[in-house]
């Protein structure tokens, strides 16, 4: 399974925070590595656990925390906590959802166990009533993860008393802790208990759904147990949470993890709706039949509880007496009835097209195959109905499907039993973790379902052309000529030929005049506001010219990858000295430089030493393969790094006078060092091999009108959103990625710019639908591509002039003017600042936009 880009990004930047927090603290590396600009950057430590990382991983609905928190384990095993084998806890907020954990964490086939499994050498999957289980060497030889939920360690509940008292099946456990070390830190009434033994471990704690857990009792467990580190993974922050990382429903929607737009059609009566749902889930199963991969579209019916009209009972009668569906096509699942437990919805020999639930579904519950969600209840917490309505927004196997209609969610509501709707479900959205303009892209309001017949009428100077229409419509249509132009009326309409009206205006009336007059009759019969459609929805297309190099056999995009020297080799070439590692030996201690902080670690004597690092009876050649595997990349060669290794470890060995049995207790420590050597190295080599095979007497750059960036019309993954007074026009995309105030202004400029046809507030980190250029280090970004009314195309980067002449300006201005000079006039680059040579910015963009 290949991580989708914005989950790499996601735990990057985990890795990068907790690698950094082990240097400087958790509040400086905070600051240092937050990518969350809608949230505050203020860092909120855990009270009396301040030692403690604590932050938050912000996905939406359908973004795959549990895939995610899988990964964060080992990260956070060898990034931070320097364990070969942690303890975890891995809470989740309710027992359904934790056993559908364990069960995913226990199924050796399951790729969240297989993350795991390749990360450690044993792995060992407990529910917290199953602590009796764990053996002393357990906490040596494996990673041992306990799923439980906050309640099991409540002292009220008789779950929760049993993890705090004494357990003499632990006592094994507790053979080198002495109870004078442990009244230190935890709670002198069962000494040898489960709590105890995990206060004084330290665990990593991973929480699902943490929004859950922001209450003063929440946080009074968590001090009692004494965790290392906390990540929480949520689609909605509590206010005090430290949000690391952001990801955006754009994102998901770009890396083809959710089924968006949700198309929302409204109806009068409850029948009504559910004649609607099926038709629609009927359709879709007739185009899910031609896709390459197996797709049985699945309804979703809430109906009301018992002492409502629209009951279980009433919405099952129907659709058998009154839908005509044969009664194997439908199960039920409430809180008395599990007709969906151990049915696999995915198997092709399953007959169950339609479900019908009260609240069962909002947890434990997950099938792709669930387009069409039909609501017939009122429902009064948001939590319910956005966790109903997140059912639908999965995509299936994770990958855009063929027929356009397969890729959106639909939701029918009957509008007496769910007031405001429209409103209703935008909240759900941003319940869910949706921006506020995404969550206004995301809906598409559908016409409302009349019973009474429908009429346009509309009078304009330019001819009707109705030979696109369907018969009924061409038959239904009268035009008369005025003295003015014509009019045209169509009465007798339903809905669906309302909409097909709208659907062909443009073939109805060329004019743009006359076909905005259309579409307005249209919306006001409708009630449905909209906003003018962006380019992208216009059809209008935006291709860019990329970078390349010429390799004799044929051009390719200029990747970083390809500057790296294929004669490169670590122990040809660089040195085996670490000058900023130091040995004191009269105070055990051992100093690194690692990333430019200074690191301490001081040796810790036998006994639990090896209860947090793991057994320390290890070869060299074992050592120095362990380094190898940890730090193999695929511009590496392995033997190449296992012999540079050596000689860095034998000269530390010989110079300092270190013994293997120290280097195993340090290894993590010294990893980050050998990483950081190697780092440095690899760093030196792209930056000479990019400067050889880009401005170097042999060059082979190429700019090619047949190797472009081709920006999708719906997927635009911005991470945050521009939500400011200014409108702009000529955005290709209906959202607009987040600026500051100087990049607004610039964005302004071009926007207002005759000359300019569309443009693209770039979006960075996302090589796969962004416009880039390469730099030795990485991709440049820059902030605005263009397109121009005579086809041509620009790239502006905006700096502030306390960063205009910094290296990496200089290198990006190198890189982008590059481009420019070998498109041939086709491309122009600008780095533009608010004055530049006593040019004004107006100045400098309305020369390169010309």
């Amino acid at each position: 399974m290949q991580l989708k880009t914005y989950q790499q990004e996601t735990l990057s930047t985990l890795e990068k925070f907790l690698s950094t927090a082990r240097l400087i603290g958790s509040a400086a590396a905070f600051a240092e590595n937050r990518n969350a600009p809608s949230y505050p950057p203020e860092y909120f430590p855990l009270p009396k656990l301040e030692d403690a990382p604590y932050i938050c991983l912000r996905l939406p609905t359908g973004g795959g925390k549990t895939l995610l928190g899988a990964y964060a384990i080992p990260l956070a095993a060898e990034n931070f906590l320097a364990r070969e084998n942690p303890l975890v806890l891995w809470l989740v907020p309710t027992d359904t959802i934790r056993q559908q954990t364990l069960k995913l964490l226990r199924e050796p086939r399951n790729f969240y166990r297989q993350v795991l499994d390749a990360a450690f050498k044993s792995v060992k999957i407990f529910d917290v009533t199953e602590f009796r289980e764990l053996r002393p060497q357990d906490l040596t030889q494996s990673l041992n993860i306990f799923v439980a939920t906050f309640q099991s360690f409540r002292v009220e509940k008789s779950e929760g008393r049993k993890v705090y008292q004494a357990n003499e099946f632990l006592e094994p456990c507790f053979r080198n802790i002495s109870q004078q070390e442990y009244f230190e830190v935890g709670e002198r009434g069962g000494y040898k208990s489960f709590g105890n033994l995990i206060a004084y471990l330290r665990p990593l704690m991973i929480i699902d759904e943490a929004h859950n857990y922001s209450s003063p009792l929440s946080l009074e467990i968590m001090q009692k147990l004494r965790p290392s580190a906390v990540i929480e993974l949520t689609a909605t922050p509590a206010q005090n949470s430290n949000v690391l990382y952001q990801v955006s429903a754009s994102e998901l929607k770009a890396e083809e993890m959710i089924k968006l737009p949700i198309e929302l059609t409204e109806n009068q009566s409850w029948e009504m709706t559910i004649d609607s749902a099926v038709q629609k889930r009927t359709a879709l199963e007739k185009l899910a039949a031609r896709e390459a991969e197996y797709v049985r579209p699945i309804a979703l019916f809430q109906a009301e509880n018992k002492d409502k009209e629209v009951t279980v009972a009433v919405v099952k009668k129907y659709l058998i007496d009154g839908a005509k569906v044969p009664e194997s096509q439908i199960a039920v699942q409430t809180g008395e009835r599990h007709e969906l437990d151990g049915v696999n919805l995915s198997a092709r020999d399953c007959p169950i097209r339609y479900v019908i639930t009260v609240q069962a579904l909002k947890e434990g519950w997950d099938c792709p195959f669930a387009y069409v969600f039909c609501s017939l209840a009122k429902i009064h917490s948001p939590k319910d109905a956005e966790q109903l309505l997140g059912r639908v927004l999965r995509m299936p196997y994770a990958a855009r499907r063929e027929s356009p209609e397969l890729n959106r969610a639909y939701a029918f509501v009957a509008v007496e039993s769910w007031m405001s709707a429209v409103e209703k479900i935008r909240d759900n959205l941003l319940s869910m973790g949706f921006e506020d303009a995404e969550a206004n892209v995301a809906l598409k309001i559908q016409p409302k379902l009349f019973d009474e017949p429908r009429t346009i009428k509309i009078s304009t100077t330019e001819k009707p052309q109705l030979g696109t229409l369907n018969l009924f419509l061409q038959g239904a249509a009268v035009v008369e000529k005025t003295s003015d132009g014509y009019e045209l009326t169509l009465e007798n309409l339903s809905a669906a030929d309302v909409k097909e009206v709208e659907t062909n205006a443009n073939k109805i009336f060329r004019g743009k005049a006359a076909r905005e007059e259309l579409l307005k009759v249209i919306r006001r019969e409708e009630f449905i506001p909209r906003k003018e459609t962006s380019p992208a929805e216009r059809g209008v297309k935006f291709e860019i010219p990329m970078l390349c190099l010429d390799f004799g056999d044929g051009a390719e995009i200029a990747e970083r990858e390809n500057f790296l020297p294929t004669t490169w080799r670590l122990t040809g070439n660089y040195d085996t000295d670490l000058p900023n590692f130091s040995r004191n030996v009269e105070a055990q201690t051992y100093e690194f430089d690692v990333a430019g902080h200074k690191l301490t670690e001081k040796y810790l004597g036998d006994g639990m030493g090896d209860l947090f690092f793991g057994e320390t009876n290890w070869t060299l050649a074992e050592l120095i393969r362990w380094f190898a595997e940890k730090i193999l990349s695929p511009d590496l060669i392995f033997e190449d790094v296992l012999e540079f290794i050596r000689r860095i470890l034998n000269r530390l060995s010989a110079e300092q006078n270190i013994p293997l049995e120290e280097f195993v207790r340090l290894r993590f420590s010294l990893l980050k060092v050998l990483e950081e050597k190697i780092k440095s190295c690899r760093v030196e080599a792209y930056k000479a091999g990019w400067e050889e095979k880009l401005f170097g007497d042999g060059k082979s750059v190429r700019v090619r009108s047949d190797i472009k960036k081709i920006f999708e019309p719906e997927n635009y993954p911005a991470k945050s959103f521009y939500n400011g007074r200014v409108q702009f026009q000529k955005h290709f995309y209906s959202t607009v990625g987040d600026m500051n105030n100087e990049e607004i202004f610039c964005a302004q400029l071009i926007d207002a710019n005759k000359n300019v046809e569309t443009w693209i507030r770039n979006v960075e980190h996302e090589p796969l639908y962004s416009f880039w250029l390469p730099t030795h280090a990485d991709k440049f970004y820059p902030d605005f591509v263009v397109k121009l009314m005579d086809g041509t195309y620009a790239a502006v980067e905006y700096k502030g002039e306390h960063l205009a002449t910094s290296s990496d300006s200089e290198e990006k201005n190198l890189i982008g003017e590059l481009w420019a000079q070998e498109s041939g006039g086709l491309c122009k680059f600008l780095m533009a600042t608010k004055n530049s040579d006593g040019r004004s910015l107006q100045t400098q963009l309305k020369e390169i936009l010309q």
